[in-house]
């Protein structure tokens, strides 16, 4: 909220917040569609107190959805082509939000496989009694990558020895067992190996709140965001 207060100033957004309201709540008009792109480092879509911030944009219907990043770092050399492809499949092709999501990062292996991406947004649905009803989501989209030290996605991930706590890019990571391909790919196991204090573990399950992106590609995941505790906690962190 500072930024925008910063750049764009509390009235002029509220006024423009309240006008396309007003526009999307009239019979027949809209809906408009409000965004914002945050193309900063990876912790505006990381830390959880941002992450807050920014999906009370959404919840408090000042923006419809809010798009940045929660990598380490972004570089926009790589990351402007697919969000190019995100902005026009939401305004030029009226694709769904979510949808416009998959359809652009998540057919873009180089583009999510540099930085994961935060997507607060409202799902907005037109009611027989033509006025538009909003539900609030906000996910990460990743790719999932073994060998960078990312198991489905999740970057974050710690050894799960207590008193080591290494990060993700201190460990080893394969696959274990049978593998599965195609739509079964999340059935897959891990084991990893930790280099500090050199536990393993074998014969792990993806968690059950990790989805398979709707991508025509290998690798892609999504799950709601921030995590809960006893989620951080699956995968080794903890609170």
């Amino acid at each position: 909220m500072q930024l925008l207060s910063n750049y764009i100033g509390d009235d002029n957004l509220r006024v423009a917040s309240r006008a396309i309201a007003a526009i999307n709540n009239s019979s027949g008009a809209g809906p408009c569609i409000r965004g914002l792109v945050i193309c900063s480092c990876g912790s505006t879509g990381r830390v959880i107190d941002s992450v807050k911030k920014l999906t009370r944009l959404v919840e408090r219907d000042v923006f419809d959805f809010v798009l940045t990043f929660a990598g380490v770092s972004t570089m926009d050399s790589v990351a402007v082509p697919a969000l190019n492809r995100f902005i026009e499949n939401v305004y030029v092709y009226d694709m769904k939000i979510w949808d416009a999501l998959e359809e652009s990062f998540g057919e873009d292996r180089h583009a999510l496989n540099q930085s994961p991406v935060m997507l607060s947004y409202a799902d907005i649905e037109i009611g027989k009694d033509n006025v538009p009803r909003r539900e609030i989501e906000t996910r990460v989209l990743a790719y999932s990558n073994l060998k960078d030290g990312r198991p489905w996605g999740l970057d974050i991930y710690q050894c799960w020895n207590q008193n080591c706590q290494a990060p993700a890019y201190n460990m080893i990571f394969h696959p274990h067992g049978k593998q599965h391909f195609g739509m079964r790919w999340l059935e897959t196991k891990m084991r990893f190996e930790c280099l500090k204090c050199h536990m393993t573990q074998k014969s792990i399950p993806c968690p059950t709140w990790i989805h398979a992106a709707r991508s025509q590609n290998y690798g892609r995941v999504w799950y709601h965001w921030p995590l809960s505790i006893s989620q951080k906690n699956e995968i080794g962190i903890i609170c």
